[in-house]
């Protein structure tokens, strides 16, 4: 199918192919005007041997109308065409501490309310169709929204969190990066541009040894660069 000013549009099928028996009216119609024409000039020629010119214009009320009903018949049964949209492969982790000095109110309601505001309102501004995902930490990082579109699902889970023992600051980097990772499988021989926003008061207490090759905020920070992903800090609390 070709519409004017837009060229070739392929079609895939309709969403009520029943409604395209209606087709069958314009065609009836036409075949009946084309039976009564053939009867009326046969009927002229029974009367004179000369051809009578038949007008083309006379025929044209009856085209305009088996082709308005032709159109109608294909616009009820909603002709439908597969359009792909390239999806936003970019990836923002959220990464909040939920430590218990994040109760400290230093800084008003308490550095967890006023990361959560900060995270909600981040997630509203955000660009629409960027990926989204949330990691909440205290001794234990927990993957709370894997990244996704719909930033509804961030904000609804910032309003959930609650304190814990610990700050395990390496290990929810780690979390946040296997989730990027994971993001970037399903497409794209590439992996996708992504950041990851550290929400904290900046303190570690686990693991002990932040040189560990497999915990530390120091070595996830490394490896954050080496995959390319930069870490933006947000920092809550007044200096001691």
């Amino acid at each position: 199918m070709s519409l004017p000013g837009i060229g070739p549009l392929p079609l895939y099928g309709f969403q009520r192919p029943g409604l395209l028996l209606f087709g069958l009216i314009p065609l009836a119609l036409l075949a009946l005007y084309v039976v009564v024409q053939l009867r009326r000039r046969g009927r002229l020629r029974r009367f004179t041997e000369a051809e009578v010119p038949q007008p083309f214009w006379r025929h044209i009320p009856i085209a305009v109308s088996v082709l308005g009903l032709a159109l109608l018949t294909i616009a009820l049964a909603t002709p439908t065409h597969d359009m792909r949209i390239p999806r936003n492969r970019a990836v923002i982790m959220l990464v909040i501490d939920m430590s218990h000095s994040m109760r400290a109110t230093d800084v008003e309601p308490n550095r967890l309310k006023a990361a959560e505001q900060a995270a909600s309102q981040f997630a509203n501004q955000l660009t629409p169709g960027v990926n989204l995902g949330l990691v909440g930490f205290a001794g234990t990082p927990y993957l709370l929204v894997p990244p996704t579109p719909q930033h509804q699902a961030t904000i609804d889970a910032l309003t959930k969190l609650d304190f814990a023992d610990g700050t395990a600051t390496g290990e929810a980097i780690f979390t946040a990066l296997h989730a990027i990772e994971a993001a970037g499988l399903t497409g794209g021989d590439t992996p996708p541009p992504a950041r990851i926003v550290l929400l904290s008061d900046g303190g570690e207490n686990k693991p002990t040894n932040p040189n560990d090759p497999h915990d530390g905020a120091y070595t996830a920070s490394r490896l954050a660069k080496d995959q390319g992903v930069p870490i933006s800090t947000i920092s809550f609390g007044t200096p001691t």
